[in-house]
């Protein structure tokens, strides 16, 4: 017997992304999968979705903030405009439409960027409008946002935004922070370490802040089951 598309055997033995493909939420359900969309399912540091960005550009905390923005207005906007077109339309051409809309809305962000935070935006290079084609746009629409009712889509793709603009905002204030042993060109530490600010640096700091991160969220359950 199927339940709202599940199997009963299925939806017995459903996870919490599984529970959040369902249309009929309850609110300790949809907070459960708002949490696990920041936390354990980081899309930066759990499951190490668009790193490009994160390893090349940014090397600052300044430039981590711009790149949230644009990533944040770019994405969320996008995922909630593309809700409207129609499933019946073949998968290639949803996506080629859902990279199309998120050109468009590139265009604003970047004159807003531009007028706010000109430096920081140039510095983002190509990786600004590289990020039409993040996975949120042309995977996650699909394999999880676009089955869920309107409004909590909205909802849950907010919070993954925010769970990847966090750990994009730890990142460029560590690599500042060991780079120039400061932060806004004040240094208060003793210690500089440049390679920090490189690409190669970058992959470094990540993997072991997602390995850290990692360890954390292991040890965190290990202590609810006890």
């Amino acid at each position: 017997m199927k339940i709202n598309g599940f199997r009963s055997s299925e939806r017995k033995d459903a996870s919490v992304s599984d529970i959040s493909d369902l249309h009929g939420l309850v609110p300790s359900q949809a907070s459960t999968a708002g949490k696990e969309a920041v936390l354990t399912s980081n899309a930066l540091l759990s499951t190490g979705s668009i790193i490009a960005p994160a390893v090349v550009v940014a090397t600052s905390f300044q430039n981590a903030l711009a790149l949230c923005i644009v990533f944040s207005l770019v994405t969320f906007i996008t995922v909630l405009i593309c809700s409207f077109v129609p499933r019946k339309l073949v998968y290639t051409v949803r996506i080629i439409v859902y990279t199309f809309v998120a050109s468009l809305v590139y265009v604003p962000v970047a004159i807003l960027m531009e007028n706010i935070m000109p430096a920081q935006f140039s510095a983002l290079g190509v990786y600004a409008p590289l990020l039409i084609t993040n996975s949120f746009i042309t995977m996650k629409t699909e394999s999880k946002f676009y089955r869920l009712r309107r409004g909590f889509m909205a909802e849950l793709c907010g919070f993954y935004i925010i769970g990847y603009d966090l750990a994009l905002l730890f990142l460029g204030f560590m690599r500042e922070l060991l780079t120039n042993g400061g932060l806004f060109g004040v240094q208060f530490l003793p210690l500089s370490i440049p390679s920090a600010g490189t690409v190669y640096g970058g992959f470094i700091l990540l993997a072991l802040t997602s390995a850290a991160y990692r360890w954390i969220l292991r040890l965190s359950a290990k202590n609810k089951d006890s």
